[in-house]
């Protein structure tokens, strides 16, 4: 069935192994970014329209789209949006803003030569003010808002549920944002993505922010970039997603404050928090909560350039740097994960680079399965380990394979 996606969430092999409202904070970049788009900088969740140029509403059953004067009666949620986007000003360089007033739902939608979904131009804004509950049948073929290769678009807020192909898809855009997003998916069955930004449509996508998205029971991914340049994510909260919490394929210049994921992809080889296929540079995640997920981060096949701090890793399957370089893990406690603490690992593959620079600092290493610390081979070296604490770790604190690695100012239980 052909559908617009050049690229597969699972590109990357992975080797499989043995919920409260968080208010994120704002990075410096972040603010500067809000402050210059018209928001206010510091402010987090839905962004109110001072005024909108379309309105779409639910009365008796039936559903209306205005925009002086009425432009759709009829009885499809996602056709009255589509025809309220559709009525806005054609060739504008502005932005122009559709109000949605009440949820509503949609589906089942049978191949017609495209998905069901509202195709959101250039310069559009959307304030959906309520639930879109789909409610689709054999393949997944619905996705509520999807972008292809525009630029300045916004969705300040959203809820979804049920079981969209994705929850939101860009494609391709830039200047892209994405307000306070909300998706309950527990009734997705094949891909089920809460929101996929990617360069499918011909080029990379570009200047994307997140403010918060809190996903939970989505059959893959909550969230995943591929082909990004240049994003700025607040919170991705997740529960009991059969994919990662958060996944950035082959992006770059990204900061996230937050990443609180449980049971991402729970007994999978998938984490909370994934870096992949190239991923980097220049990205950093400020505070990573991962709980009982497969692997709580991991980043591979060629990522490089990434910072994360604060971490709290909990009884997830692993934590695995592989085939990654200049990598930094300070802060935090990594306890009762069910192999080592942490990997530092290459595989043996022309395929990838070996592992090299990773700094693992100011950690309390406790409880786990394994080693505190594992590096292993092949060419995996130039790494340190230092400044951490190490206790109750089952195979000793740490193992190192490359006499170039750095061991250095940690301490250890008696």
């Amino acid at each position: 069935m052909p559908l617009n996606s050049t690229r597969n969430s699972n590109r990357e092999e992975t080797e499989r192994v043995e919920s409260s409202t968080a208010t994120p904070g704002v990075t410096r970049r972040r603010a500067l970014s809000l402050a210059a788009t018209g928001l206010a900088a510091g402010a987090i969740g839905t962004v109110q329209a001072s005024s909108h140029d379309a309105e779409v509403w639910q009365t008796d059953g039936t559903w209306y789209a205005a925009n002086d004067g009425t432009v759709y009666e009829g009885p499809d949620h996602i056709d009255a949006i589509q025809a309220a986007v559709d009525s806005l000003t054609a060739g504008r360089d502005w932005k122009e803003t559709v109000l949605i007033k009440n949820s509503g739902s949609v589906g089942p939608h049978s191949w017609d030569g495209d998905l069901k979904t509202v195709d959101l131009p250039s310069y559009t804004v959307i304030n959906h003010n309520g639930t879109i509950s789909v409610e689709d049948t054999g393949d997944d073929l619905i996705v509520p808002f999807r972008a292809q290769s525009v630029e300045s678009i916004e969705i300040q807020n959203v809820n979804i549920e049920g079981n969209p192909r994705y929850g939101i898809w860009i494609q391709s855009c830039s200047d892209v944002q994405l307000g306070t997003i909300s998706m309950s998916l527990w009734d997705t069955e094949d891909v089920g993505i809460g929101i996929r930004i990617d360069d499918s449509d011909g080029g990379r996508s570009q200047n994307v922010t997140l403010d918060y998205a809190s996903i939970e029971g989505s059959q893959h991914h909550a969230v995943e970039t591929y082909g990004v340049d240049t994003v700025d994510i607040g919170t991705v909260e997740t529960v009991d997603t059969g994919g990662c919490g958060l996944l950035l394929n082959d992006t770059a210049h990204a900061t996230v404050d937050h990443v609180d994921a449980t049971r991402a992809d729970q007994g999978g080889g998938y984490a909370g928090f994934r870096c992949a296929n190239g991923a980097g540079p220049d990205i950093t995640v400020n505070q990573v909560d991962a709980v009982d997920c497969g692997r709580g981060i991991f980043t591979v096949s060629g990522s490089e350039g990434i910072e994360i701090y604060n971490v709290s890793l909990d009884g997830n399957g692993g934590n695995l740097i592989q085939d990654s370089r200049y990598i930094l893990i300070d802060g935090g406690t990594v306890t009762n994960t069910g192999s080592s603490g942490i990997r530092i690992d290459s595989r043996n593959s022309d395929d990838h680079p070996y592992t090299t620079n990773v700094t693992v600092r100011n950690l309390e290493i406790t409880g786990n399965a394994e080693y505190g610390v594992y590096e292993t081979g092949p060419d995996t070296g130039d790494n340190a380990i230092v400044d951490n604490h190490f206790c109750d770790n089952a195979s000793g604190a740490i193992e190192t394979y490359a006499d170039s690695t750095d061991v250095s100012g940690n301490s250890y239980c008696s």
